[in-house]
């Protein structure tokens, strides 16, 4: 039991990095970060708004691919 909820920590942190960096890459691949130095109060809230979204989108997408991977070794074996 505690081997289990080691691993599932462990996968949570993992999965916490992992959403930040691929939230980044969702701005840049969207070009939704803008170039300029002075942003107007409501563009650095977007920003912001926008990078919360990246990280939870990118969280329960690493999620389902776990659960997917978990599965089809299950259905192998």
């Amino acid at each position: 039991m505690k081997r289990i909820f080691i691993r599932e920590v462990f996968w949570f942190i993992l999965t916490i990095i992992l959403s930040l960096i691929f939230s980044f890459l969702f701005m840049d691949f969207l070009d939704l970060s803008s170039s300029e130095r002075n942003l107007k109060e409501i563009e650095k809230i977007f920003s912001v708004q926008i990078y919360i979204i990246g990280c939870i989108v990118s969280f329960i997408s690493i999620y389902i691919i776990r659960t997917l991977v978990a599965l089809v070794k299950m259905l192998l074996n």
